[in-house]
């Protein structure tokens, strides 16, 4: 199976390399800033978690799936690992996956590579599966992720109010997701109406 590389305008969405582990460990560091705002309630890793998902993540694989669970976000300009895009299934039986986006380097916050990155993910899975639909779910601590769903089309389908008690205060968990028709008609507009 070819490597997957996918190219926009800021970032790189690739494969995972061996040589991604010692920049990967640096930004897994459970004390870099993204661990308060992804999913903080859950914990901040050891560094023998991050050790592991560093990795589980750079080790190839002989058969890797198709679609991708995860792939690498890299900064376009210079080939810097950034971040990861990956999914999961939320009910397989069901058919409901489910997405996630990291930018794991704070110096790319805000300037628009986790919305193309997100929007890169979002048809790469679209075009490699038959999903009805795509969500992401995140809290109301994590205003960037929120915006970027925004940003995107994603339509908020699921509010939790006061659900995540947190950081001395008090926090609505969210979802936010598309369907593969609203996708086409936002994103590829020609390939919707063929």
């Amino acid at each position: 199976m070819d490597d997957v590389v996918l190219d926009g305008d800021k970032v790189r969405l690739r494969d995972w390399r061996p040589s991604d582990l010692g920049p990967l460990r640096d930004l897994l560091d459970p004390a870099r800033p993204w661990h308060e705002t992804n999913g903080p309630y859950f914990g901040t890793p050891t560094t023998a978690a991050a050790e592991s998902t560093a990795r589980e993540l750079t080790t190839p694989k002989s058969e890797p799936p198709d679609p991708r669970a995860s792939l690498a976000v890299c900064d376009l300009s210079d080939g810097r690992l950034i971040g990861r895009v990956s999914w999961y299934w939320e009910s397989r039986q069901t058919d409901w996956r489910r997405m996630g986006l990291v930018i794991y380097d704070e110096r790319y916050w805000g300037g628009g590579f986790g919305t193309e990155a997100l929007r890169m993910w979002t048809t790469y899975l679209f075009s490699r599966t038959d999903a009805l639909r795509l969500d992401f779910a995140t809290f109301s601590g994590n205003p960037g992720m929120i915006a970027v769903g925004r940003r995107l089309g994603f339509v908020e389908e699921g509010r939790f109010r006061r659900a995540r008690r947190w950081s001395g205060g008090v926090h609505d968990a969210v979802v936010y997701g598309v369907l593969r028709e609203e996708w086409g008609q936002m994103h590829h507009p020609s390939q919707a109406r063929a």
